[in-house]
């Protein structure tokens, strides 16, 4: 039946047996069942049972029961008191003069009319594909039963009571909470206000206040209306009908839709686990999302918007999603998008990152390089992200990240060719991504770091003013090291260990001594950020992680120890030629444990023995502290910060400093 029949009809107040033998065949059709009230014979209570009518082609109606553990084990104690037949409107009442009641089946004949029992200002949802069990808990009492219809203002459910439980426990002044249970997981627990209707029918109606999925925060990722704007697509989780509704605003942690007030479907809290981003048909974002708010949208009267946040997504699906909105604010602006590695190369030229000097240490290494390029720049992998402001074909600013520990990512190659707001943007736009990605995955994204030298004043001022200014070692810190080219540098010196001297596979008792040295001397995160913990020994995550993207890291980890006692760690690290230019990631990182002067040829003999067996004596050598090779009066090539932010905890403070730059 058309909605403009079902208008007319609740005009008229009453439904003519035409119309019901229509509006039952619907009901067959949508496989929604009858409603039937019952009252004992004896005892006058009252229960109500469903039944599937059969298709209607005469007057004799059967309609078959639809039993489960709460119908009554013999029918025959009870007498027909009423049908109700639910549209979506509407509900119809009739008593037929005519009926038989069997364990099976109740047949009947249609009467003339059927009376409207009460006028609906909401569509409400009563064909379902299957019964959905529900659960009411109020102060540690729990109800079962089934969900009878729906709408965003009422849930009608049929509450089971069972031998132990009483309805008269249910406290109808006070809230519930109300579990709506989908095929494999709950799709809606929120809290309800009660309102009994007859025997163990209530009515309930959900609370809308907001419910955020996530901890408010000062900056939020940005919404951006697109033209045109992407569908949102799902199967609604309780009704089962496919929905289909235009997104209104987009960001890169969630969106907002427009839904019609009178066929509301929507309630905070309720999760659709398998939802459709839609901006062409072959283009959709899937993800999960969570209705958060509802409320009356003050521009469309007569309309609901409806706030969701989104829950799960694919790495990969996810950059595609905050690509689409900063194209939106920016149509330079490109997150991991394919580049030509000549044409990046002849960019790190052009800006001078390449300079002359770091050009001769790789230039024998160029097709090396070149196809971890392409892997990083055209393949898509998961362990790398680049950013690049990018107009009319050319290159203005690039930024790359590179996750190189368990949870931190390492940001690399920033670089914009005489335009420092180009440089603004790209760091913008790294920043704004690790805002919000850790959100959605807090695991591998817990620090970010990045080493640059004081004598650079872009990173300086951004990185390092910003640590002097804020003052919190737990949200961000600086530590230093230094650089030497070549661990050829170290070669000269001692051709063994001396006595009670020796340098094995470090314990985790070794790094359990680096951890408190640490500790005495800094405030700074350098341990938990560089997978130096105890804990974090052996662990083979990342190597895992580069092979499953066709690329390679090796890690080993060595303690140079005096009488059992741990002096130095020795972290000997490998990666593909390219992955950074600096080669930090190919270097021999040393950190000392007992920075004494004394102890210089032992530690130049531990870097020159790994450097040699491992074919890495041109490759860097870095030491930390950094006082410990001034202090042995060894020269050093240069001198890198480490600056390091705890994303949960420093991320607000960083984009509230970036924005006194940048907008």
């Amino acid at each position: 039946m058309s909605e403009v029949e079902q208008k007319n009809i609740a005009r008229l107040g009453s439904m003519r047996q035409k119309q019901l033998f229509n509006q039952i065949n619907a009901l067959h059709y949508q496989g929604a069942p009858l409603i039937i009230c019952m009252q004992h014979k004896n005892h006058e209570y009252c229960i109500y049972l469903k039944a599937n009518p059969d298709p209607v082609s005469d007057e004799r109606i059967t309609a078959t029961w639809i039993k489960d553990e709460s119908s009554p084990a013999a029918l025959s104690a009870f007498n027909l008191v009423k049908i109700i037949l639910n549209t979506n409107r509407d509900a119809y009442e009739f008593k037929p003069e005519v009926y038989r009641i069997s364990d099976r089946a109740l047949s009947f004949t249609l009467p003339e009319t059927a009376v409207k029992s009460g006028g609906r200002k909401q569509f409400r949802f009563t064909s379902f594909k299957k019964e959905i069990p529900i659960t009411l808990t109020q102060n540690a009492i729990v109800f079962s039963g089934q969900l009878l219809d729906y709408s965003a203002n009422g849930i009608l459910v049929n509450l089971y009571n069972g031998e132990s439980l009483s309805f008269a426990w249910l406290n109808n002044s006070h809230p519930a909470m109300l579990t709506i249970q989908g095929e494999n997981h709950p799709v809606y627990t929120g809290q309800v206000s009660l309102s009994p209707r007859d025997h163990g029918q209530y009515l309930l109606t959900p609370n809308m206040d907001a419910t955020p999925r996530y901890n408010a925060r000062e900056y939020r990722s940005r919404r951006q209306q697109l033209v045109p704007s992407p569908d949102l697509i799902f199967d609604h989780p309780i009704t089962g009908k496919k929905v289909r509704l235009k997104i209104s605003d987009l960001s890169s942690l969630g969106f907002s839709v427009i839904e019609k007030a009178s066929r509301a479907s929507l309630i905070p809290g309720l999760l659709i686990k398998d939802a459709i981003i839609s901006f062409t048909n072959n283009l959709l974002i899937p993800c999960m999302a969570q209705v958060v708010y509802c409320e009356p949208d003050e521009k469309e009267p007569g309309t609901v918007r409806v706030g969701f946040a989104i829950l799960d997504i694919t790495i990969q699906s996810h950059l595609q999603l905050i690509n689409f909105v900063q194209q939106a604010q920016n149509s330079s602006t490109y997150i991991s998008n394919q580049i030509d590695p000549e044409d990046l190369f002849d960019f790190f030229f052009e800006t001078g990152f390449l300079y002359p000097k770091k050009y001769a240490e790789i230039a024998n290494k160029r097709e090396e390089m070149m196809q971890s390029y392409l892997a990083l720049y055209q393949k898509g992998v998961d362990i790398s992200r680049h950013f690049v402001y990018q107009h009319q074909g050319q290159i203005f600013g690039h930024f790359s990240a590179l996750h190189v520990y368990r949870k931190t990512w390492f940001c690399q190659h920033h670089a914009a060719l005489n335009n420092q707001r180009a440089g603004l943007k790209v760091l913008r736009a790294i920043s704004e991504y690790i805002n919000d990605s850790y959100q959605l995955n807090p695991i591998n994204l817990k620090y970010i770091i990045g080493y640059y030298r004081d004598a650079n004043k872009f990173p300086k001022r951004y990185f390092g003013d910003y640590v002097g200014e804020l003052n919190d070692y737990k949200k961000t810190a600086l530590d230093c090291y230094s650089y030497i080219n070549e661990a050829r540098r170290f070669m000269g010196g001692p051709v063994g260990l001396e006595k009670d001297w020796s340098l094995e596979p470090a314990e985790k008792n070794d790094l359990e001594e680096f951890c408190g040295y640490y500790k005495k001397t800094s405030e700074g995160m350098l341990p938990e950020a560089l997978d130096l913990l105890p804990e974090d020994l052996g662990d083979q995550t990342m190597t895992e992680a580069y092979k499953a993207n066709g690329l390679s890291r090796r890690r080993e980890l060595l303690a140079l120890r005096y009488q059992n006692s741990p002096k130095a760690l020795i972290d000997i690290q490998s990666t593909g030629i390219g992955l950074n230019l600096s080669e930090i990631t190919n270097a021999i990182t040393v950190y000392l444990i007992d920075p004494k002067p004394e102890y210089f040829d032992m530690v130049r003999f531990a870097i020159c023995d790994q450097a040699l067996k491992r074919e890495k004596a041109s490759d860097p050598v870095m030491v930390f502290p950094n006082s410990f090779l001034n202090s042995c009066d060894f020269h050093v090539d240069k001198e890198y910060t480490m600056w390091t932010l705890n994303v949960p905890q420093g991320m607000e403070s960083y984009m509230a400093w970036m924005n006194r730059f940048c907008r």
